[in-house]
């Protein structure tokens, strides 16, 4: 080989590096992580894309033939129809209610077994507990606790020397027998947001404060809370679009009544879906849900963003 060809080799080594280092780091991890995103985009896209397209059908879910395309027409249906407007007043009741309890008394659970003494271990066990439940069994448990007749609820009522109540065929108090359930299964996930900020918190501005005289409250009001906004921003948006996606125990114990008055857009929708059978309005009310999810989980961050960042 000649002076000339090794020049040329050297040239066009030059001109296409071969893939080391960094490059080589990111190529290889796009090919790893390629395959399972397209699975996971494939898995997303498709039913919201079905979704979609069915909101703008007319299709009673059984019939081939009566899969007529409406356009727009549930949507207008939808603006026009006060037992929508009626179901949007209750989800975002029962949410603001659940999500208001829930972060209130999670981050109390966490202040609790944040602290050192005998059975802490034990005591955050139980804590999670109704975390781990699944909700339709849970539901059921609260089912039975508020048995009109032998409800623990109602015995002890009438230990009291007061009359029983019916808890979930009440219109007045269903929805927040149904706010109860759900800050019962949503505090311990509070719980352990608000407990990681604890424990990664650093105790110098603690410190810091007790020197200069501060109470514990106020060291728990200008330190402590300050600096947990972040975990508690995090998990006032986790409970919120879980809350607002609840379905499973409100048709369990009351399938939106008595009366619809725990009829939120999910059961709603289900309900026009799988009992009316007109699965192109049904779709239209769940594709609300979906936009309604994402505006306030737009919202909230936005609003974290300008106040606390």
């Amino acid at each position: 080989m000649t002076s000339v060809d090794l020049a040329a080799e050297a040239a066009a080594d030059l001109a296409h590096p071969p893939l080391r280092g960094p490059r080589r780091a990111r190529l290889f991890a796009w090919l790893m992580a390629g395959p399972a995103s397209l699975v996971m985009l494939a898995i997303m896209v498709y039913p919201l894309t079905n979704l979609l397209l069915l909101s703008l059908r007319d299709y009673d879910g059984a019939s081939v033939t009566a899969y007529q395309w409406v356009g727009l027409a549930n949507y207008e249906a939808m603006l026009a129809d006060p037992r929508f407007w009626a179901a949007l007043r209750r989800t975002l009741a029962y949410c603001l209610l659940s999500v208001t309890a829930s972060l209130a008394l999670g981050t109390l659970m966490a202040f609790v077994v944040n602290r050192r003494f005998r059975g802490v271990t034990v005591l955050r066990t139980v804590f999670i507990l109704p975390m781990v439940a699944m909700p339709v069994a849970s539901a059921l448990v609260f089912e039975a606790m508020m048995n009109p007749n032998q409800g623990i609820l109602n015995q002890m009522l009438e230990a009291a020397g007061l009359p029983p109540y019916t808890w979930l065929a009440h219109p007045g108090s269903a929805l927040l027998s149904l706010v109860v359930l759900e800050v019962w299964m949503g505090a311990p996930f509070v719980m352990l947001i608000v407990l990681a900020g604890l424990q990664s918190m650093p105790q110098e501005p603690l410190e810091a404060a007790r020197i200069d005289g501060a109470t514990p409250l106020q060291a728990l009001w200008f330190v402590t809370l300050p600096m947990l906004r972040s975990a508690l921003a995090t998990a006032v948006l986790f409970k919120l679009i879980d809350t607002l996606k609840q379905f499973a125990t409100i048709w369990v114990l009351t399938e939106g009544g008595p009366l619809r008055s725990t009829e939120t857009l999910y059961v709603y929708g289900y309900a026009l879906a799988f009992q009316f059978f007109d699965v192109g309005y049904g779709a239209a009310i769940l594709m609300a849900l979906l936009v309604l999810v994402l505006f306030v989980s737009l919202l909230w961050m936005r609003v974290r963003e300008r106040a606390w960042v």
